[in-house]
């Protein structure tokens, strides 16, 4: 005896089967070329920076101040978000494998902290999905894999959708009066370097392989740095432009401002800090392309140094984590 199917029973299966599959398909866009832009001929060469929008789970690259990319991610989910702060590059893996979530695939995996952070491709449903990483398109993690190193700098933020960026920028340290300073290089040897000022503190912080090496007390000129500090901020060392023929004291440090107010990216600014001679010297020491200097109005604290704050290249968190054996990115 035959089995008659009915026609509409059919066409119903069918057309609930496509909607699954358009369902399924739209859960991910990790591999949708519509979720990212790239054109690196914009700006050839400079220094790197990855900006990270967790409000609008979006991504900028920028290279010398100009925007060469953009993409859609997916960042931390409740219970496992993403920290805010500016980071480093730590290390680079691009066929990476997680140990801790069934051998997970995580191409092109960029980590950010030892805890566990880091940018690689992964999947893209539109909303925060991940373990704390942050999930770009396939081909766009790939392309970035590229052009970033172990130092370059991630700012991510949660201030504002917009993450303002803008160069030319002029901030000097000038020699100023003696002070009680601290230089313990020995305490980090190696790594990248951040300088970090808090306006509450008044006092300039030097952080290298996410460990304060140094401290010195600090005189800012009386303007955008002593009075308009409202919130955090990061500027990225760019390199020295020669004002005559002669030594590195009559260079001007130019810097990429990235974050913070849009007015305050309205016209180039050109500031100072004035500072003990001795540390002056030492600064001029360690600054290079991607050396980043990092504003906060926020008193310089365990507290604000770790998550949920505002992270300077690794909180206590990442610092214990230097010293013990590294989790894998999430």
């Amino acid at each position: 005896m035959k089995t008659r199917h009915h026609p509409v029973r059919q066409l119903g299966t069918a057309l609930l089967f496509s909607i699954c599959a358009l369902a399924a398909n739209a859960k991910d866009r990790q591999g949708d070329p519509s979720t990212f832009t790239w054109s690196p001929e914009l700006s050839t060469s400079g220094p790197v920076v990855v900006a990270v929008s967790l409000k609008n789970q979006q991504a900028a690259v920028f290279r010398n101040g100009i925007k060469i990319g953009s993409c859609l991610v997916s960042t931390g989910k409740p219970g496992h978000e993403t920290p805010t702060g500016v980071f480093h590059i730590l290390n680079k893996d691009a066929d990476h494998h997680s140990s801790t979530y069934n051998n997970a695939s995580m191409p092109f995996s960029e980590r950010l902290t030892w805890g566990g952070v880091a940018l690689h491709a992964g999947s893209l449903p539109g909303y925060p999905s991940s373990h704390g990483c942050i999930h770009l398109p396939y081909e766009f993690s790939r392309k970035l894999f590229t052009i970033t190193n172990v130092g370059t700098t991630v700012v991510v933020t949660n201030d504002t959708p917009d993450i303002h960026v803008s160069n030319g920028h002029h901030v000097h340290f000038r020699p100023g009066d003696r002070a009680d300073i601290i230089w313990q290089p020995e305490a980090s040897l190696s790594g990248p370097v951040s300088l970090l000022y808090s306006s509450a503190d008044k006092r300039l912080y030097v952080i290298r392989g996410g460990v304060t090496i140094g401290e010195c007390p600090v005189k800012a000129k009386s303007g955008f740095f002593s009075n308009k500090i409202s919130g955090t901020s990061a500027f990225l060392f760019a390199g020295w432009t020669k004002d005559s023929v002669g030594s590195r004291d009559a260079s001007t440090p130019n810097w990429i401002h990235i974050g913070g107010a849009k007015a305050n990216h309205a016209e180039p600014m050109d500031e100072w800090f004035a500072i003990d001679p001795r540390f002056e010297f030492l600064l001029h020491g360690i600054l290079v392309h991607g050396t980043n200097l990092v504003l906060t109005d926020q008193a310089v604290t365990k507290k604000t140094r770790s998550d949920p704050g505002f992270s300077v290249m690794a909180g206590p968190k990442e610092e214990k984590a230097l010293r013990e054996p590294a989790t894998k990115p999430k």
